[in-house]
Formats: structure tokens, sequence, C-alpha cells
């Protein structure tokens, strides 16, 4: 059995005759028919009734046709895909992500990476704080969107989003009962949810967490906004994640001295200095920086 006696057999099934078929696959009547008369032989069925002018195909030849044309549907993806990765478009693409990253500002571009590279995957990886850009050194991601909270010259970057943190709590939190202004004293033995970092190499430098408060560590900025919606702690999140509790009262900022209340995020997309990029993660990269231009 060949993919070219299975193209034979479906386009009879398609035309009607043994000869439309022939003159639909530039080939000659008698090299159709032999083709056919071989694949009969092979599977000891017969695939076509011959009893009047029309090819029809038996009961066997229909069924045998419809896992004909999956089998040829097959081949082309694999041909389609083999020509596509002789490009040099790489089958799989690795972007890690800061997990407070405004997702619809992603989907479009991804949308879009998704209809001009349709035959290569792309695996996200959600990360907390410094684990984006460890894992773009530890050569696991190929891109990363993750925060800009030091200059580091073994990659280049351009700006993607500016986001806003803000500190917050519940309106009747315990420390904050007739006053409009908190000391750090006053939190001394209130909960500071603090979402944790990802990376395996985690760097000393731990930003607005309370030293001498009390801290309970979560995995992900949703986990610790309901935490906070709970009224069990107090804490920073992106303005973005609660946009809605604001705008009702279930959240309130918190004026709090010698603290940066409010603190804007640079999201950067990086990749390695130096390191040579395939096509599809040249284009994405280029996709990300036509949209932080807009």
């Amino acid at each position: 059995m060949t993919l070219d006696q299975l193209r034979m057999l479906v386009k009879i099934s398609e035309t009607g005759s043994v000869l439309a078929a022939a003159q639909a696959l530039s080939r000659t009547q008698p090299t159709v028919s032999v083709a056919i008369r071989k694949l009969e032989e092979e599977f000891g069925v017969s695939l076509l009734s011959r009893d009047s002018y029309r090819a029809n195909l038996t009961p066997a030849g229909k069924m045998l046709c419809r896992k004909a044309q999956v089998v040829l549907q097959q081949s082309d993806g694999f041909t389609t895909l083999a020509h596509h990765l002789a490009t040099g478009n790489e089958p799989e693409i690795r972007i890690a992500i800061e997990a407070s990253c405004p997702m619809p500002l992603l989907l479009k571009i991804m949308r879009d990476s998704e209809r001009s590279f349709p035959h290569t995957d792309f695996s996200l990886s959600v990360e907390n704080l410094w684990g984006a850009l460890e894992r773009l050194e530890d050569g696991v991601a190929d891109l990363a969107i993750c925060p800009w909270l030091q200059e580091d010259l073994s990659v280049e970057s351009f700006p993607f989003v500016l986001s806003h943190l803000l500190t917050v709590a519940v309106p009747d939190y315990a420390p904050l009962r007739g006053k409009r202004e908190l000391a750090l004293s006053d939190l001394q033995n209130a909960v500071q949810v603090v979402v944790k970092d990802s990376s395996h190499r985690p760097r000393p430098e731990r930003y607005g967490v309370h030293q001498q408060g009390r801290h309970w560590l979560v995995n992900d900025h949703y986990t610790k906004k309901e935490l906070l919606l709970a009224g069990m702690g107090w804490g920073r999140l992106h303005q973005h994640l609660i946009e809605e509790e604001l705008r009702q009262g279930l959240l309130v900022p918190l004026n709090i001295r010698n603290y940066q209340n409010q603190l804007d995020i640079e999201m950067r997309v990086v990749r390695k200095q130096g390191a040579v990029h395939g096509p599809v993660a040249e284009a994405m990269w280029e996709k990300f920086k036509m949209f932080a231009e807009m």
C-alpha cells in the first residue's frame, strides 16, 4: 500500500470514474486501474463495483476510503510540519511570565503568533518575582516577561507595561480602626501577606516586606487577594487585579508612614544577550516590541 494508491482511491470516490481520477491526478487510466487492483489483491477485498459506468465504491471500499482520507490528511500535516522545521522555525517556544502581568495584554500577541506559526507549540511558565528571569538565565525559557528590579547586562530588554501596586486591606482591618495614618509599629502583630519568590536562587532583596512584622507566604497573587479580602492580613497588590474591589470599597489603600504605599513596577520583555534566536522567537520579540510601542 502506498500513499499514491490511497490518493487514487479517494480521487475515484470524488470524481466518480477511474478516467476522471486519472486526469485529475495527471496519470493514465491504466496506471490508476492497476494501482487499485493491486490494493484489492493486497487487502483481499473488492474496492470498486465495476457493474456500471460509474466507478462506485463497494461498502468495503467506502470504509477504506474514509480511512484513506484520514491517513492522507495526517500525511499532509506531517509534510507541512517537516517543511516548517526545515525552514528553521522552532518546534517549541518557551515563555516565562510574571504572574501579575495583565493577561489580556498577552493574549492578543499569543493569538497572532498562533496564527502565524500554527506548527510551533508555545509553553508558558507562570512565575513570581525573580522566577521568570531565572528561567531565562537557566536556558529553560526563550523569552521572559518579568519585573525589572535591577539592571542586568547579561540580557537585552525593553519596557512592556507599567504595573501600579497599592498597599491595601479591608476597611475594618483591626490596625486601621480609628486611624487615618498608620505607623509600621501599628502593624507589628499584623499579618503581611507576601507572594513567595518562585526562583530557586532567591535574592537577598525583599521588596516592601516589613521585617519586624508577621508574614504569611503564598504562591500567587490571587490567593493573596483572597486572604486580604477575608480580612486576614495586609499587603501590596497590583491595581489591575483589584479595580472592582477598590470601586466597591471591599479593599482600601493604606497610608503607612515611612513606607512606600504605592509603587510602580516596570515589566520588561527579556531575552539573553548575544544568543542565537530562531525565526519564531525573533518574530515574537518584534510582536511584543510593536505592542509595547503602541
